[in-house]
């Protein structure tokens, strides 16, 4: 027979009521933050679910900053590019103008003063501020406007950097476009070639800005188109500068369009004799330069038939280098256009996986509250039961029974 002693009674009874009253603390603490795991202890394996799931919570935060920051900058730069459209639009106008035959040296004066506020006006974008102390269109090199005008000049201190955020998981987003790539690398005149007649040409003849009719046939070499004019037929001779090779040749009859190796183009007017034209691979330029090359050409005087029809040939391709400008800066805000439709695509992906993560986390941490209060209850009932129990066997003792 198996004998328990007065002082174990004591210590279970004691260790039952404290298991009670810690198991009704946890219940009252659960219950007072609405939390089911308020400390590694209470559930060690949800704990770590949980630290993880917000760990993954936290890295969303941060993609749903960046994807703010880049909404923010898209906008503003696609704001801007659609102003320097509008600028451009204007400046295509104003070239329009300045063709009309009738008009003075001083009213083509008044149109370049015009453009230079135009040239002003598109500098002045292109050193847009991002509202966070950096430039849009700087690179890297954002301690100072990345623009300067110089009279009809612009120069460019920028670099080609393209400036990133990540915007989704292992998904970086250009939010900004370099300078150089934006506004210095257009093809003037059709985009494959540019036309220009001679400084020295004494005749009345010009030249339009051409056009490609065969790609394949395009050797990329640049080309003069001379003439010789006489007793005799006006003649013209198209020599290729590459391997010296007459391409073209014919009588000239005003206007003609002269076709070679994929190219063509048209000659107005009469052109005097050792009269020439160039036809040359459009490298880059910027569309400040273009601005420029039409303020310097509309400030000059026309004095001859050859000026005008300097001014002629000049003019028709600065329109179509504007022609080129306003594709170029069309396609760079469209770029924007669809970076921000992609970027909302991110966003749609960031908030979905928010919501599930969270989903997530309150499974895991948060607080049945009805099966809560019933397990209070019960915990209640059950710690003033080991509460009572105690009490009745403190008082079991001999000297109770002894009279």
């Amino acid at each position: 027979m198996t004998r328990v002693s007065t002082f174990t009674f004591f210590q279970s009874g004691e260790r039952a009521m404290m298991q009670r009253q810690e198991a009704l603390l946890e219940t009252q603490a659960q219950m007072s933050s609405g939390k089911r795991i308020n400390s590694p202890s209470d559930d060690p394996v949800g704990a770590a679910v949980a630290s993880s799931t917000r760990s993954a919570l936290a890295q969303f935060d941060q993609i749903k900053s960046n994807q703010d920051r880049a909404s923010y900058l898209l906008s503003l730069g696609e704001s801007t590019l659609g102003q320097m459209v509008n600028a451009a639009q204007q400046v295509k106008e104003k070239l329009i103008a300045a063709g009309n035959g009738t008009y003075s040296n001083a009213e083509r004066l008044s149109i370049a003063t015009d453009l230079q506020g135009t040239l002003a006006q598109l500098v002045g974008l292109a050193n847009s501020t991002d509202g966070a102390g950096g430039y849009l269109f700087a690179g890297s090199r954002e301690g100072a406007a990345p623009f300067a005008l110089s009279g009809s000049s612009v120069t460019y201190s920028g670099d080609d950097t393209l400036q990133r955020l990540e915007v989704s998981t292992n998904r970086l987003q250009q939010v900004k476009q370099a300078g150089d790539d934006l506004f210095l690398k257009v093809r003037p005149g059709n985009g494959t070639f540019t036309t220009a007649a001679a400084a020295s040409n004494s005749g009345s003849g010009s030249i339009d800005p051409g056009a490609v009719i065969d790609p394949t046939q395009v050797t990329g070499s640049a080309y003069t188109i001379a003439f010789s004019a006489g007793a005799g037929p006006t003649t013209y001779q198209v020599v290729r500068a590459s391997d010296s090779a007459i391409v073209a040749s014919g009588n000239y009859t005003a206007p003609a369009s002269i076709v070679f190796d994929g190219q063509q183009v048209t000659i107005r007017g009469t052109p005097a004799n050792g009269d020439t034209f160039q036809v040359a691979p459009a490298s880059y330029q910027s569309i400040f330069d273009t601005v420029g090359a039409a303020i310097q050409l509309l400030s000059k005087p026309v004095t001859s038939p050859a000026d005008q029809a300097q001014l002629q040939t000049t003019l028709s391709g600065l329109n179509a280098s504007v022609d080129q400008m306003l594709d170029h800066l069309s396609l760079k805000q469209a770029q924007y256009g669809s970076s921000q439709s992609e970027l909302a695509g991110y966003q749609q992906i960031n908030d979905d996986r928010q919501l599930q993560y969270r989903t997530r986390l309150s499974t895991v941490e948060d607080l049945d509250v009805a099966q809560a209060a019933t397990q209070l209850s019960q915990r209640q009932t059950t710690y003033q039961a080991a509460v009572q129990s105690y009490s009745m066997i403190s008082k079991l003792s001999l000297f109770n029974y002894l009279g």
